[in-house]
């Protein structure tokens, strides 16, 4: 073949390579582009989650805190509250103790004053049985007085 012929027939075989070439590099360069898009979608979404998780991480440690804190609060208001209750007992205990000691003071009050009761009563008797005695003494003597007298 001549120069004149085989020239342009390489020159087409060359472009028709270089075509073939070009389109190959951009069907796979629009494949990766696809692919690429697709990461990125993926990426976005992963971003997303994380942001969605990251919050409710940041929500249940506060939840958490929050608990913590009732909790903590809920025991110093138990220990209070025990320690009040001791307080209450001991408190009661010792008035208590106060009114069976008084009760007991005036039991022995009311024994003495029985006792004082029973001792006047007796001294009264021992009285009246004096009194009773003498009145039969004054009432012979008038009557020896009348009947001396007449």
């Amino acid at each position: 073949m001549t120069s004149g012929k085989f020239l342009p027939l390489l020159n087409l075989v060359g472009c028709i390579a270089i075509t073939t070439v070009i389109a190959l590099q951009w069907t796979r360069e629009h494949r990766l582009q696809g692919e690429l898009n697709q990461s990125r979608d993926k990426v976005d979404e992963i971003q997303v989650r994380y942001e969605a998780e990251k919050s409710r991480a940041t929500a249940l440690e506060n939840d958490v805190r929050q608990l913590k804190e009732s909790v903590e609060a809920a025991a110093a208001a138990r220990k209070e509250t025990e320690e009040a209750m001791a307080k209450l007992i001991d408190e009661r205990d010792a008035q208590l103790a106060t009114t069976t000691d008084a009760a007991a003071a005036r039991e022995e009050q009311v024994k003495a004053w029985e006792k004082g009761i029973a001792e006047r009563d007796a001294k009264i008797r021992e009285l009246d049985a004096a009194l009773v005695s003498a009145r039969a003494r004054l009432d012979e003597a008038i009557a020896k007085l009348k009947q001396a007298a007449r």
